[in-house]
Order: C-alpha cells, then structure tokens, then sequence
C-alpha cells in the first residue's frame, strides 16, 4: 500500500546561527564573524510511504514500514540585520544548507515516521483483544490504548455477567440472549497476512466461538471462495456456519443447551402444558389419560440435546437440526403430591430459518420441516407410538411460532466502538452469509482517538 501525500510549506528557523526543527537542535553551525539573523525556510515537502500489512505469531495484525522517501521542495533564507553579510554569503550558506542540513530533515523525518509505525502502531494493534465475549454488541479495541474507554473498574459491575435464573423461570423468549451470557467466547485472530488488492484489503479471522475461548472444536471450517467486492458498500462481513455450529457444539458440550420448560416459560405455554383444561387445547387431550390420572396439574418438559445441532446455511436460508430428549413430569400442586415423571421420549427436528437485517438488528422466521418424536416409556394409560407420533402435528406448528417469536425479539448486530453502521444488509449463500454496509465514524470518538494517539506519540518521540 503505497501513500503519496503533498505537505504545505513548513517553515524551518535558523536564528543566531543555530539551527532548529520543531524546536530541537539539529546542529551547531559555525559561522563568519559578521552579525545578523537569518531564518531558514523549507517548504513544499513531498512525502512517499509503502506500508505493509502482516500478522504476528499471536494473530494479530501488524504493519511494517517497507519504503519511504521525503523530498524538501525548496530552501530559502530569510535576512535580517546582516549587515555586511553580503549576498554572496548568503547563497553560499544557502547552498550548504542544500548540500548538507537539507538530507539531515527529509532522513529525520522517514526515522520519525518508521517509528511511529513500526513501533507505536504495532504496540497499539498488539494489545487488541482478540478474543471478545459474544455478548459484546458494541468493542472497543484501540480506545483503552490510549485512555479514551471508561474506567474498566467502575464498569465492572455492570460489565460482569448476568446470573442466569432458575430453570423453573427460564423464558423460552430469552433463549438467545441468555445463551449470549454464558462464558462463550470469540476468537478472531487472522489466519494469514492481510491481503490488499484492488483498493480492497481482506482479512480472515479464525471465527470460533468455543467455551472460554480454549478452542478445541472437533471439526474445521467449510472451504468457502470469497467473492470479490461489488457494489458500492464501503465495507462486507462473511462468516461461515463454523462461526454457529462451534458455538452450538460447545453450548452442547456445557449443557446449555439443556432447558426445563414449564407454563410460565412462554404465554403460548400457558394454558398449554396443563393435564386439565379451562379452555381450548392442551396437552392433557392429547395424552391418553393423562388428564383422567393426574388432573388439575402442571406439565413439565426437560429437554437435553443428544448431540450438537448443525446449522448449514443455504442459498437464501438456512437449515437447522436438533436431536434431542425430552421427558415430561407433573408437577404437584399441594403438600400431599409430588413430582412424577410420566413419559420418555426422543425427538428429532428439522427447520428452515430465513435471516435479515433491520436497524441493525438480525431478524428472522422459521418453518418447522420434520418433527419426529419416538415413544421411550410412559405410565400413561392409552398412550402409544401411534397416538404419541400424532403430537408432533401440534407440535410443528407451535414450534413454529415460537421459534418465529424468538427470532423476532431480534440480536444486535455487533459493532466498533467509534463505527456507526448505515444501511446494513444481509444475504444467505452456500455455507456462508454476507453483510454489507455502509458506515460513518462518530466524530466525537474519533476526535478523542486522534488526541489520545498523538499525546502517545509524542510521549514514545520524547
């Protein structure tokens, strides 16, 4: 990447025969007897940079500055009270400022550069976080570089992890964002060096989501072409669905994605998990007679996955499937009942999951394509494979809308602090999905950046 940029005119002052840049000492020059002042002036500085972008053996980004060239465009001098300084010496010591002071600044200021970039700017990208928790939705990876992030201990009690509740009140609506919560971590380190062509640079993260950020997913990602950038958007995300099948694999892994639902898990549940009904359906009409032996009572269902679900993303949707165990209990109303646990059974489903964007949140519907449940035990009367297999027809459908619900309440799209997304858009292909967006700097933050990473500067330049 190469940076070509035209400077206007810097003056350079040279007063009583001392020669000074930025109000630092270059060299003492020893003059004739006469007297006099004399202000050096070199102006019309033209400046050429080629930057390379790389990653460290940690994975995180890194530049190196390959070339640079700075060219003083001309020297004057300025006289004043010279006396008998004639003009012949002055274009003899402007000559010898040409010939000699004039190299020392253009080599000055490519060593005053390089630093910066080679040293301040490495240090900077190599204390960014790269792993974040996934419930992040808004990072702040430079500004704590350079003391622009609020007090992290202030913050702590707000930032720290809100304590799951109990199963019995765990809400089907929250799932995500609970899950959110738990201790599972992204990592986005690079793969390989940025690569820039075409005006564009490209960048691959790792992408992982895996329980603490240990890693250890027991499968790799998809080979996926990226396609070329198109369009006007001023920025394009891909990510593959090893970004959500690690994180569902290591949510299984934890149990979370075990779940106790009961009545007051969903107002659609409400006067559904029921043995006895007040109005319309529930579960009791269709179990046999499990409203005759157990009436007037709660129904609980405990949920744990058998194995991790695969999400595949498809052209335009994607395909998510989830193999399962699922046992019902009732539970008891008065001191004299107890909880018993009246059915096993097995389920497996299979659904399709159109994704979007709006306002930069990620919305979305479901529609259940197979629904099997496989009858395990019950001390239910007139309870059979036959009549149990008959549920999952109810069971599409209000999965269905619950599913749907769920995905309506919506997930933030993760952003950069200091970054304001426009227009953000979302499209679904074969084992990837692609956001494309424009974007706007806060003008206030990045101010408070440009501060911050000048005062460093200057700190590292002394």
């Amino acid at each position: 990447m190469a940076i070509s940029t035209p400077v206007s005119t810097v003056p350079f002052f040279c007063r009583q025969c001392q020669s000074k840049v930025n109000q630092r000492t270059i060299k003492p020059l020893n003059g004739p007897l006469a007297s006099g002042e004399f202000e050096a002036l070199l102006g019309h500085l033209g400046l050429t940079i080629s930057v390379r972008m790389l990653r460290s053996a940690i994975g995180a980004p890194q530049v190196q500055m390959m070339f640079c060239r700075a060219a003083v465009g001309y020297v004057d001098l300025s006289v004043r009270n010279s006396g008998v300084i004639t003009d012949f010496f002055i274009n003899v010591f402007k000559t010898f400022l040409i010939a000699h002071f004039k190299p020392t600044v253009e080599q000055r200021i490519c060593q005053m550069i390089e630093g910066v970039i080679n040293g301040d700017m490495n240090a900077v990208l190599a204390t960014m976080p790269l792993k974040v928790r996934i419930n992040e939705d808004n990072l702040d990876l430079i500004g704590r570089n350079f003391g622009i992030s609020p007090d992290q201990s202030k913050n702590a009690e707000i930032k720290k992890p809100k304590k799951l509740q109990a199963p019995r009140n765990f809400t089907l609506l929250n799932f995500v964002s609970q899950l959110r919560d738990r201790n599972l971590v992204l990592d986005f380190s690079l793969i390989d060096d940025p690569f820039v062509s075409q005006g564009t640079v490209l960048m691959k993260s790792h992408g992982e989501i895996s329980y603490d950020g240990l890693g250890e997913t027991p499968f790799a990602p998809p080979n996926v072409i990226i396609p070329q950038a198109q369009g006007v958007f001023m920025a394009e995300f891909f990510g593959t669905d090893f970004v959500a099948n690690s994180m569902l694999y290591h949510a299984f892994k934890q149990k979370y994605m075990d779940v106790v639902v009961g009545p007051e898990s969903s107002p659609q549940l409400k006067d559904v998990l029921l043995t006895t009904c007040s109005s319309g359906f529930c579960i009791g009409e269709y179990l046999g007679s499990l409203g005759q032996q157990f009436p007037g009572r709660q129904v609980e269902i405990q949920f744990s996955a058998k194995k991790a679900p695969i999400m595949v993303f498809i052209e335009g949707r994607a395909r998510f499937r989830l193999h399962g165990k699922m046992d019902l209990f009732v539970r008891p109303e008065n001191a004299t009942q107890r909880r018993e646990l009246v059915l096993r059974s097995e389920t497996t489903m299979t659904s399709n999951v159109n994704l979007w964007i709006e306002r930069s949140q990620i919305l979305g519907n479901a529609t259940v394509e197979n629904l099997d449940f496989k009858l395990v035990s019950t001390n239910v009367r007139d309870v059979d494979q036959s009549s149990f297999a008959d549920l999952g027809l109810f069971g599409a459908e209000f999965l269905e809308k619950l599913l749907t619900e769920i995905l309506q309440i919506g997930l933030l799209l993760p952003s950069m602090r200091g970054v304001v997304l426009r227009s953000p858009k979302l499209t679904v292909h074969d084992r990837y999905i692609r956001v494309q967006t424009y974007f706007k700097l806060d003008e206030q933050y990045a101010e408070k950046l440009v501060q911050g990473a000048v005062r460093q500067t200057l700190l590292n330049i002394g």
